[in-house]
């Protein structure tokens, strides 16, 4: 494989990498926020058609 393929392989590599990571950190913190979530303060869904 030419040096050039090498590279583009590389940079595609810590790009997918990297995209995990940060979806890793995104899930915790949505998982950490709905755990803060009040459910009984909200209010219930109301059909157009009431």
């Amino acid at each position: 494989m030419s040096t050039t393929a090498w590279i583009v392989l590389g940079v595609a590599v810590i790009a997918v990498i990297g995209y995990l990571l940060v979806m890793r950190v995104f899930f915790r913190q949505s998982r950490a926020a709905d755990k803060e979530i009040d459910y009984s303060k909200i209010r219930p869904v109301k059909d157009d058609d009431d």
